[in-house]
C-alpha cells in the first residue's frame, strides 16, 4: 500500500471549468513511483460521499506528486474546491504501471482525461523524445498539449467538437501511423471504447500495446472485487482479475471486451 495519510496541497491550477490539477507533498516514505500507478482519495473529511475515488499520477518528482483530475461526480466536485494549503488523504500508491523497455520507437494513444498517466509516462524521461511520436484525442477543447509538445517528436490532435483540430476519432490517426511507421511498443489510456479500438488494431497488426484500463474502484486493493475485468486464460478460457492489484495495465493482447 505504501502511505496512508494526509498531504498538502502545494499548488493548484484549473485546465477547464471540469478540469483541475494538483501538485501534492510527497511523503517521505513513499520509496518508489512508477507511471500508470493511481492514488486513491478521500474525497470529503465529512464522510460523504463514503467511496474513495482513484487517480492516475500525471508527474512525480523527489518532492512532489502531481494529479490531474476531470469533475465526473460528487467526489470529485467536493475535491475540485479544495485550495493551496488545504490537506487531502491519499493512499498508494496503488496498482502496476506501465513496463518501460529500452524500445526503439514509440507511440502514445491518449483519450480525454486518460491523456494524464500518459503524460506522466512522457515526463519520467524513460522515453526518448525523437523516438515518440503521440496522438490525442479529445470530445471538447483540448488541454495539457504544451506538455505533450516538449515530449515527443510529433503530436497529433483530435477532437469531435472544437474547432481549429482535426474532426474525429484516435482511430483514423492510429491506422495512418502504422501503415507509415514501426512502433516497437503504443501505450494508450482512455475510455473502454477508444480502449477497445486501439486494441483490436494492434493485435491485428501484432503490434504490442499497454492499456491502462479506467475503471470504478472502490477499496482500491483487490479485496471488493468491484473493478475486475476479463483477461484470456490458456487456449480458449479467461479469468477474472482486478484492474486495482494486477492493473491497471494490462497489455493489449491479453484483454477480453465485452462486446
Amino acid at each position: 500500500m505504501g502511505f496512508l495519510g494526509k498531504v498538502k496541497i502545494l499548488e493548484k491550477k484549473v485546465l477547464q471549468d471540469d478540469v483541475f490539477q494538483w501538485i501534492v507533498e510527497r511523503p517521505e516514505t513513499i520509496e518508489t513511483l512508477k507511471p500508470g500507478q493511481f492514488f486513491n482519495f478521500t474525497a470529503s473529511s465529512t464522510g460523504y460521499p463514503l467511496l474513495k475515488r482513484p487517480i492516475s499520477i500525471s508527474y512525480f518528482d523527489e518532492k512532489q506528486i502531481e494529479f490531474t483530475v476531470k469533475v465526473l461526480g460528487t467526489g470529485t466536485e467536493v475535491m475540485s474546491h479544495l485550495a493551496v494549503g488545504d490537506e487531502v488523504e491519499i493512499m498508494g500508491p496503488l496498482g502496476n504501471g506501465f513496463d518501460q523497455g529500452s524500445f526503439h520507437r514509440v507511440l502514445i494513444v491518449g483519450g480525454g482525461i486518460g491523456i494524464a498517466p500518459l503524460k506522466g509516462l512522457l515526463e519520467s524521461g524513460n522515453l526518448s523524445v525523437e523516438q515518440t511520436d503521440c496522438i490525442l484525442g479529445f470530445r471538447d477543447a483540448p488541454y495539457l498539449l504544451d506538455a505533450f509538445q516538449k515530449c515527443v517528436a510529433h503530436l497529433e490532435v483530435v477532437s469531435e467538437n472544437a474547432e481549429g483540430y482535426r474532426k474525429g476519432f484516435v482511430t483514423g490517426p492510429l491506422e495512418e501511423h502504422l501503415n507509415s511507421g514501426v512502433y516497437d511498443m503504443i501505450y494508450s489510456c482512455g475510455p473502454e471504447a477508444m480502449l477497445k479500438q486501439v486494441a483490436k488494431t494492434c493485435n491485428e497488426r501484432k503490434v504490442p500495446v499497454q492499456l491502462l484500463m479506467e475503471e470504478k474502484m472502490a477499496c482500491g486493493v483487490g479485496a471488493c472485487l468491484g473493478c475486475t475485468c476479463k483477461t484470456k486464460s490458456g487456449d480458449f478460457g479467461f479469468k477474472h482479475v482486478r484492474m486495482c492489484k494486477e492493473g491497471p495495465m494490462f497489455y493489449g493482447s491479453e484483454v477480453i471486451f465485452d462486446a
